[in-house]
């Protein structure tokens, strides 16, 4: 049976590449290379990194995979070693994914010991080779013997950034180059062997390998080949040096977690690209902004029709002036990477041709047929599961089959901080520049919830829907228009489907991630990334369950915001102290909890809770674990899930008073903030009595108060912080957390800000709340749950 095939879905690329050296062989340190791969992994999602190794260093591969290894991220060997390490074994044992291996020359006995190697270790082979091609290169013999080599995919390139270019000598040699490139593709594929060909223009390809055909566009969309930030950082640090290299690194670390640096922002751009020029530029502006004759004020520009087309056709001029006169006027001009310098340069003497027809705007028109191996990641990435699969028919079966609830017209939504062209029927939208742009709120709802909405009239790169910030659902546009469709059950899975076919929605770098399961409260919005100038949405049909508004009028007056991460054990304590709150009514509560899905049983205990007190209003904020320990980011984001006029933003191991919520009714009216009379810090025996359900705070609140522990009435020098903050939900809409990789004295200072603003807080006299016992300052999760 066949290794390769066709699919019905493309999958997009998930390997990173990290070099151990720079160009000029100058080595990065071991603690750099560690950064770099984790940059790779957490950031970029790479699934598998190609780590490029000089000869003879392959023994720094050791201490690498083992960091790998706790990361989760299979590494694989990219060399152009003319013969195998003596300690591929062992290295193969460490945990080598595969070896890729980029050859000088085309000599199949060099290429055999390496075979044989692999084979004996059973390690899968990938390879590349580049131009120049002999013209009396057999090239039916040697796909034979890659083919018998057991080689699963065939990169045929122009030239590689990593690995250099060699020219060929003049035009005949040019000419040679690209028939023997077109031949040895089609023997490859006979073999069953998968073949990319690298760098050619469209034009210079012929019709029945043009399948074969990979310009930048193809190669990133491309599960073969490397995830293009990851590829771009990769060629940014293997020309700089390892010391400027080194602080890239950092900086990128920086950039990505919730704390934004801005002299780090604004230094990276020098770093990396003319890092003495431009600081010495900085330094000047910096000694000379403040003098009058330095100053300029910024002309504000209108927004209108007008001037959008003004920058579109401003921008569409420039990009013509970038192409030959031939490429002007070519079909596959905007697909193709047109006669670049980098095949200039390997291929001297020929000329590129205008392709006649209609303009192709799909970078896939050709590749999409194309037969491709999968190894074992791209399998497990490209299986859907049956949840999945179950959905995608509900999706199908309701958007076809039932009217829905709503339509949303294109003169009843926006975009986001910009102006919006709404048309009849349908809404453009503009960028020139690579950026997210989201639409205003389409609905608020609770799932059950299915979205549908068309996309045309241009491209972009990724099409979807965003829910929040940290939540973004999207795929990539391959066509000129799509089609796409977000079905969510009443449980909180979801499929994402694009012109009926259910897709893995993209992971984004840092900040945004794909959920296995949406929160309790919807608010989608349309998400278009990187606008190609322009693309359509049209009126979008929405299918849901009771709309949120419903908690409103129900008389939801207090939303109680949990931040819960790897506190299941206590935060079931707490959630008991919510539920049997006295001589209240619970119709006018609800708790919204932010949580990670998946590392602790949180899900499991909010299950448990709305089934045992089924009175008790819980809203899901699932969150990934890279915010968690941005508790400002959870905050901010799950208050816009709260329905509450007042937002009580309590800890996950904090017990309230039995009568907390009908002694805040008898004071909210006339403040802004409210806090507890203090805190009493429990013991760890008395903690773990309560958690094995011993101790009954409800019913013993009296003997815990009295018994061991500390009591604190007025620390922070009396200023009501994180543990149980209350206050009217416009406060926080105004006065945001800061978002932070950490927590400590956010919640002072959020505590000082809403002070200066509203006025000092009213107590709950006699109301202090329960501290369980963790063990130190670790509000962002414990390991130890006693």
């Amino acid at each position: 049976m066949s290794e390769v095939e066709v699919r019905e879905e493309r999958l997009l690329p998930v390997r990173g590449l990290v070099a151990l050296q720079n160009n000029r062989g100058k080595p990065y340190s071991a603690t750099d290379l560690k950064r770099w791969i984790r940059i790779n992994r957490l950031v970029y999602k790479t699934d598998k990194i190609d780590v490029l190794v000089a000869p003879g260093h392959e023994d720094k591969l050791y201490s690498l995979l083992e960091h790998a290894e706790l990361l989760d991220v299979r590494l694989s060997l990219r060399t152009a070693a003319p013969r195998p390490p003596e300690n591929l074994p062992e290295l193969a044992k460490k945990g080598l994914f595969d070896v890729f291996l980029c050859p000088e020359g085309h000599d199949p006995a060099a290429l055999a010991a390496w075979f044989e190697a692999c084979r004996r270790v059973q390690l899968p082979v990938r390879l590349q080779l580049r131009a120049p091609f002999p013209a009396d290169l057999d090239a039916e013999k040697l796909a034979q013997i890659l083919a018998e080599g057991s080689v699963k995919v065939v990169n045929l390139a122009v030239g590689d950034p990593f690995d250099g270019t060699r020219s060929c000598r003049n035009a005949d040699e040019s000419k040679a180059t690209i028939r023997q490139m077109h031949a040895l593709a089609t023997a490859l594929d006979e073999h069953d062997v998968e073949v990319n060909l690298i760098g050619l223009p469209l034009c210079l390809i012929d019709e029945k390998t043009r399948v074969f055909a990979q310009n930048s566009q193809q190669f990133f969309t491309d599960h073969q080949q490397y995830h293009k930030t990851s590829y771009e950082m990769a060629k940014l640090l293997h020309r700089r040096g390892p010391i400027t290299g080194s602080k890239i690194i950092l900086i990128l670390l920086a950039q990505h977690t919730s704390f934004r640096n801005p002299v780090d922002s604004k230094l990276f751009p020098w770093l990396a690209f003319r890092p003495w020029f431009n600081l010495r530029v900085w330094f000047f502006r910096k000694i000379t902004r403040h003098m009058r004759i330095f100053r300029s004020t910024p002309k504000p520009r209108g927004s209108s029709a007008d001037i959008y087309q003004y920058v579109l056709a401003e921008t569409a001029r420039k990009a013509q002036q970038n192409m030959g006169p031939m490429c002007r006027t070519c079909s596959l001009r905007r697909i193709c990477d047109h006669d670049s310098p980098l095949f200039k340069e390997a291929l001297p003497g020929v000329a590129v041709t205008a392709e006649p027809g209609e303009l192709v705007l799909d970078p896939l028109r050709f590749c999409r047929n194309q037969r491709k191996y999968c190894d074992a990641v791209d399998r497990d990435r490209s299986t859907m599961s049956e949840t999945a699969a179950s959905l995608a028919k509900e999706a199908m079966e309701l958007t076809n089959g039932t009217p829905p609830d709503i339509e949303v017209d294109s003169f009843e939504y926006k975009i986001e901080g910009q102006w919006t062209h709404a048309m009849p029927g349908g809404v453009r939208w503009f960028s020139v520049t690579n950026t997210e742009k989201v639409s205003s709120i389409l609905t608020r709802t609770a799932p059950p919830l299915t979205v549908a909405v068309t996309f045309g009239g241009g491209m972009a790169d990724y099409i979807g829907f965003s829910l929040g910030r940290h939540c973004k659902l999207v795929c990539p546009m391959i066509e000129y228009s799509h089609q796409l469709v977000l079905h969510v059950n009443a449980e909180g899975r979801y499929a994402l489907l694009r012109d009926g076919v259910p897709v893995q929605p993209m992971e984004f770098e840092g900040a945004h991630y794909v959920p296995t399961r949406l929160g309790s409260v919807l608010e989608p919005r349309i998400s278009v990334w990187n606008i190609d100038l322009e693309v359509v949405t049209q009126t979008v049909r929405i299918w849901q369950g009771a709309k949120d508004e419903a908690a409103i009028e129900a008389g939801v007056k207090y939303s109680v915001l949990i931040v819960s991460t790897r506190y299941a054990r206590r935060l079931q304590a707490v959630l008991r102290s919510i539920a049997r709150q006295e001589a209240f009514d619970f119709s006018r509560i609800e708790v919204v909890i932010a949580y990670v899905p998946g590392i602790d049983a949180t899900d499991d205990l909010i299950d448990s809770m709305s089934l045992t007190y089924p009175e008790l209003r819980i809203v899901r904020a699932p969150f990934s674990e890279e915010n968690a320990r941005s508790k400002g980011f959870m905050i901010n984001e799950a208050r816009r899930l709260a329905s509450g006029e007042w937002i009580m933003l309590l800890d996950s191991d904090t017990i309230l008073h039995p009568r907390m919520f009908s002694r805040i009714e008898e004071i909210e009216a006339d403040c802004h903030f409210i806090a507890p009379d203090g805190r009493k810090m429990l013991s760890k025996d008395t903690t773990a009595a309560i958690l094995l359900g011993e101790i009954d705070p409800q019913r013993q609140w009296n003997e815990l108060l009295e018994g061991a522990g500390e009591f604190r009435l007025r620390e922070a020098i009396s200023v009501p912080i994180g543990f149980c903050q209350c206050i009217r939900a416009e406060c926080l809409a105004e006065i945001p957390y800061e978002e932070l990789d950490h927590f400590e004295g956010a919640d002072w200072r959020f505590g000082v800000a809403v002070r200066q603003k509203y006025g000092r807080e009213k107590r709950l006299s006699g109301i202090p709340v329960m501290h369980l016992d963790h063990g130190g300052s670790q509000w962002y999760g414990t390991k130890k749950h006693m």
